[in-house]
């Protein structure tokens, strides 16, 4: 590793420049930012290393690229991939889409439980990186000649087949280029979360008390005060807990950005724009993304007006911990890359 100079800071990655055939093991090598120390003079020094990216692919042999596809990563949560899937089944999703479940190194047998999808198994000796999960998966999709592409949380609901097909619909219509939804936390019987399992949500969210399924978890994106030593604005969910009804955000509108868990986005643009930043592994290449966008006059919307999705939430909940040291690298790259620019862009 060596010591990086400032201006790969705005590096990310460009998924034309990897060319290889599509064979069921192919190996993606990719260079990524990480932070190394925290200087008192709130300087920060990064490193750079290379990252290998060992893939195993698997095709459903009714994938049709004339169809979107839906981009589904996960690592072991077995009962919750199968609840997931089991959800788009019954709504007929996979009629609609191509699904991909993209594992990330489980030990569970995630590959028997997507046996009905393609499947996509990628291995690295860095960790977790969710840009890298769904880069790889979507330069797959470029590969196959896809025209849209969709990541999807795997614990994102669906709440009815029409609401899905409308916001396909809205997308089209609107020619956006990257689009989202409202959503909501899910009822009792769709939840991953359990009774037993919900003081999670009064213990990360302590003004919280009682009842929040049905409630809002995602209404639209606002940006607040981030930690002194970062010196910029960090994206919140808008109107979290509110009533799916508000008019804030039971509306469509033109906005900066959306939220990655559930993200329509053209083949095109992503791959114009070079995918997600692979140096934001665990948190803001979704912004990072959509900033990216709309900087470049891509269209960018929320339609939440009459339509919504669930989103379980139950990996954010149990996934930060405090001194996580690539939460807090995200944290000061984000910052670098967007503190003089992102009051400029910010609807």
């Amino acid at each position: 590793m060596t010591k990086v100079n400032t201006k790969l800071y705005y590096k990310f990655t460009e998924l034309t420049n990897h060319n290889f055939s599509l064979n069921s093991r192919f190996s993606i090598k990719q260079k990524e930012l990480k932070l190394k120390k925290q200087m008192k003079n709130k300087k920060h020094v990064f490193e750079i290393a290379e990252i290998e990216y060992r893939c195993t692919w698997i095709e459903n042999s009714n994938y049709d690229s004339s169809k979107p596809t839906l981009i589904i990563p996960t690592k072991n949560m077995s009962r919750l991939i199968k609840k997931t899937i089991l959800n788009l089944e019954e709504n007929e999703i996979d009629q609609l889409c191509n699904i991909i479940i993209v594992d990330d190194m489980s030990d569970e047998n995630i590959k028997k439980i997507s046996k009905n999808h393609s499947y996509l198994r990628v291995e690295n000796d860095k960790g977790f990186n969710f840009s890298m999960l769904n880069n790889i998966a979507a330069l797959i999709c470029m590969k196959k000649g896809n025209k849209k592409i969709i990541l999807w949380n795997n614990d994102l609901y669906i709440h009815t087949k029409s609401m899905f097909k409308e916001l396909i619909k809205r997308h089209d219509d609107n020619l956006s280029s990257i689009s989202g939804s409202k959503l909501l936390y899910p009822p009792l019987e769709l939840s991953f979360i359990k009774e037993k399992d919900s003081k999670n949500i009064q213990e990360y969210y302590q003004h919280v008390s009682g009842k929040w399924r049905n409630t809002v978890q995602y209404g639209g994106t606002i940006f607040l005060p981030i930690a002194p030593d970062v010196q910029t604005l960090t994206p919140y969910h808008y109107k979290r807990f509110a009533q799916h009804t508000d008019p804030r955000v039971d509306c469509d509108k033109g906005v900066s950005c959306i939220t990655g868990a559930l993200m329509i986005i053209q083949m095109k643009d992503f791959v114009e724009l070079g995918g997600l930043n692979p140096s934001l592994s665990k948190n803001f290449q979704d912004i990072d993304f959509c900033l990216r966008a709309v900087s470049e006059e891509k269209k960018c919307y929320y339609f939440g007006k009459d339509i919504y999705f669930y989103h379980d939430e139950s990996v954010s909940l149990s996934g930060k911990k405090i001194g996580d040291s690539q939460l807090r690298s995200d944290e000061i790259l984000f910052g670098k890359i967007w503190n003089k620019k992102i009051g400029k862009i910010v609807i």
